[in-house]
């Protein structure tokens, strides 16, 4: 498994990007293969490979946080037994650290019940209680703080170590969740690739491009912090050759 983040500025192609990925979009050249498959022509062969979680809050605020995902259970798993579908939904909340406030009514975005970090949480339960390979997720830690955001790259990249490849659009994370990943993508303006490798290496990169003082150096000597900032400071002054 690996954790594989998309960066770029606004209007890069980021989300268009993992809609031709995760097969909503059809790339106007080219194909994507999934082992073998391609996964626009060869559809019902890749059945339940992949999970998409979107920007969009799909949860039922009258709902309770189990209600919502037993009754998305309920839709995937017409077979199961009324025991099984529990056993499921029970077992995702646990992993999702989302079991103690099961009970709650999730309520609106705007008349919260339960907590940012966690409604995000659950909105990925909805998706991963189907335990697709492969997961992408658009923007999972906007409009969330900074604790929320490390809990859901926490749980991101431990789901990349129990085999999932996990693709995930972001914007401009902090220190400790850019070096979370394992591969990074990076998109300009018309969404031509710019960079494909390692997260802290694409400093280097960068910094290089432009001869930056000290740009051997991807982290700060006292603080071991890196600055993805730096990145888009270089990519949108046009000092880069088109």
């Amino acid at each position: 498994g690996r954790l594989i983040g998309i960066m770029g500025a606004s209007g890069a192609g980021k989300s268009t990007l993992l809609n031709v990925l995760n097969g909503t979009y059809v790339p106007s050249s080219g194909e994507v293969l999934i082992n073998g498959v391609n996964i626009h022509t060869e559809k019902e062969k890749i059945e339940g490979i992949i999970g998409h979680v979107s920007q969009d809050d799909l949860l039922i605020e009258e709902l309770t946080v189990f209600q919502n995902l037993y009754f998305n259970a309920k839709l995937c798993f017409n077979n199961y037994t009324e025991w099984e579908l529990v056993d499921t939904v029970n077992k995702t909340l646990k992993n999702l650290g989302l079991f103690e406030i099961k009970d709650m009514k999730v309520g609106s975005p705007l008349n919260k019940k339960i907590s940012g970090g966690q409604r995000k949480r659950l909105n990925i339960a909805l998706e991963l209680i189907r335990e697709p390979p492969v997961l992408f997720l658009d923007e999972p830690t906007s409009g969330l703080s900074s604790r929320d955001s490390e809990n859901i790259l926490d749980l991101l990249k431990e789901l990349a170590l129990k085999g999932k490849l996990v693709f995930v659009v972001i914007h401009q994370p902090a220190s400790d969740l850019f070096k979370m990943f394992d591969k990074l993508i990076i998109l300009d303006t018309g969404g031509w690739l710019i960079y494909n490798g390692d997260p802290v290496e694409s400093i280097i990169y960068f910094k290089s491009r432009i001869q930056h003082a000290n740009w051997n150096e991807s982290e700060c000597h006292v603080c071991g912090n890196v600055t993805p900032e730096q990145i888009f400071n270089i990519v949108e002054s046009n000092v880069l050759d088109e």
